[in-house]
């Protein structure tokens, strides 16, 4: 080996790791841009967005680092006449074998741009039968993170078809109807007037948003059972979290009250009979 090819090899060396570092400097240059942002701005939707850019700008560099490291070789360049006449065949190739990953990257985009949820959001898919906080959105799939503390991933493509249910889209304030049952001889206005009370100590509507004019507090009868009489509570939450907790508050208060005030909430009861020989 000449003292000239050994020149070009070492230059063609140091280019390449110049440009690697490069790369690299500009990616954590990059991630630190949007990581601060996302910590400042704490806006779902920039989020969302911006946690794409993020995931998609890795392959975008990492792209362009390997073109430009092949451009310091001949050889490649010699390969181009080849490499433009296979371009046809191969594109088709390539798009029948990465169908579903550009399914999926579509998906992504859509899911993105028309934000039918964000990154923060709980969302239910019946179909799936999957509840849960979205954690993340990548290229390929969505990170769902259930109450459970498990992840369930869902490729884009078929997030896309599903029926969410997003119970932070525009209004987070949530309402649940929860049923609760008294007996036949229990005074039916006076169980309405506790239940009122009670739920008049928990989260009550905004009267500044959306449900303004929503009647609070909301107590239906709401059905004749075989042992008592149904009685629906409209619950309100400020979002799903709160809802549910005001619910559990609203149990245990409304169990005390009724108690106290004489009102019975009906039970299946079991007579044993010992006959004696």
């Amino acid at each position: 080996m000449n003292e000239e090819m050994f020149n070009d090899i070492l230059l063609k060396i140091i280019s390449i790791s110049l440009i690697i570092v490069i790369t690299l400097i500009i990616n954590y240059i990059i991630d630190l841009a949007i990581n601060k942002t996302i910590k400042v701005k704490r806006k779902k939707n920039l989020t969302t967005l911006l946690i794409f850019i993020k995931n998609l700008k890795k392959i975008v560099l990492i792209i362009i680092c390997v073109l430009i490291c092949l451009s310091k070789f001949k050889m490649f360049s010699s390969l181009s006449v080849t490499l433009l006449s296979g371009l046809g065949i191969g594109s088709v190739v390539i798009g029948l074998a990465a169908q579903e990953s550009l399914k999926n990257f579509f998906g992504s985009i859509s899911i993105v741009t028309g934000s039918p949820f964000e990154v923060g959001d709980f969302i239910e898919c019946p179909e799936k039968n999957v509840s849960g906080t979205v954690e993340d959105i990548t290229m390929r799939h969505t990170v769902i993170r259930t109450i459970n503390n498990k992840r369930v991933i869902i490729p884009n493509s078929e997030m896309n078809n599903l029926i969410v249910e997003n119970y932070n889209y525009s209004d987070n304030e949530v309402v649940k109807i929860v049923e609760y049952s008294i007996s036949y001889e229990s005074d039916i206005d006076k169980a309405i007037k506790i239940m009122k009370n009670e739920m008049k100590k928990l989260y009550q509507p905004n009267p500044n948003g959306k449900n303004k004019n929503a009647e609070f507090p909301k107590v239906r009868v709401s059905s004749w059972q075989d042992s008592g009489i149904g009685i629906s509570a409209y619950i309100w939450g400020k979002d799903r979290d709160n809802v549910f907790e005001n619910m559990y508050n609203l149990n245990y208060s409304l169990k005390k009250s009724f108690e106290k005030n004489g009102i019975d909430i009906p039970y299946p009861h079991v007579k044993v009979v010992s006959e004696k020989k």
